[in-house]
């Protein structure tokens, strides 16, 4: 994948009210995926990138698991949506230092396997939307 080619994607509000339900507080603001996030995603992840492009608005805007890694706890939060017919998982990272601009953004995203999703459930680091 050429960096030429990059630009920030700006993928909706961040879910606040969804995040408050679960006690993770938030002030409202727009989520981007910065050009440096995308080449930081793309050299953890390069294989993933663009199966992550395909799902990260949704997990984003509706995603079907929220939570908080206990190393960065207040700090950041995990949004995770689940696409059951195609078998995805993917988890974005975001920050939750707002910037001077009011948004927030993707740290990193990738794809994780059930078992780790599942884990993350009974470790309470995670919790289903719906």
């Amino acid at each position: 994948m050429s960096y030429n080619k990059l630009t920030p994607l700006k993928l909706g509000p961040l879910p606040v009210e969804t995040l408050k339900a679960f006690g993770i507080m938030a002030a409202p603001g727009e989520v981007v995926f910065t050009v440096a996030a995308q080449k930081h995603a793309i050299k953890g992840h390069a294989e993933e990138f663009a199966l992550c492009l395909r799902y990260i608005d949704r997990a984003v805007q509706s995603p079907t698991h929220v939570g908080q890694a206990p190393q960065h706890k207040d700090v950041g939060v995990e949004l995770i949506y689940e696409h059951v017919v195609d078998k995805v998982i993917i988890l974005v990272a975001v920050h939750l230092e707002q910037t001077k601009d009011g948004n927030y953004i993707v740290k990193s995203t990738y794809p994780i396997a059930r078992d780790k999703l599942e884990r993350r459930i009974r470790k309470k680091f995670i919790v289903a939307t719906k």
